[in-house]
């Protein structure tokens, strides 16, 4: 059996909860130039912290194609989308000058926060 080489992992782009993502993501974006929008849920995170739907804008606002890039449509699966936006910001650079990317991070961020697949209006105690 032949072993190839691998490039360590980099785990650094994760997040612990929806708070430190959001840290991430937004530290991801500013560092790669993005034009950013926030938009707050009425709801609270488990924790009584502010819960957010965030949007980074990178590329030509006169761009002729948008690529959309979304986490946590359903909530608790934004671990994941998440991670995977901030390495993308914080790796792939700039997009073609006719080409514009569309980060929408934390789509349901309550589901997000309080790890569960649904929103508010359809969370079940």
């Amino acid at each position: 059996m032949t072993v190839i080489d691998q490039p360590a992992v980099d785990l650094s782009c994760f997040a612990v909860d929806h708070v430190d993502a959001r840290a991430k993501f937004l530290r991801a974006a500013e560092q790669a130039g993005a034009l950013l929008a926030d938009y707050r849920n009425p709801n609270q995170g488990p924790g009584g912290e502010v819960l957010y739907l965030d949007t980074a804008w990178l590329g030509s606002k006169d761009a002729r194609k948008v690529l959309a890039i979304v986490s946590g449509t359903h909530g608790v699966e934004a671990f994941c989308g998440s991670g995977c936006q901030v390495d993308w910001l914080s790796n792939l650079g700039a997009p073609p000058a006719d080409v514009a990317l569309l980060f929408v991070h934390a789509l349901n961020p309550f589901g997000f926060a309080w790890l569960r697949r649904q929103t508010e209006e359809r969370t079940v105690e």
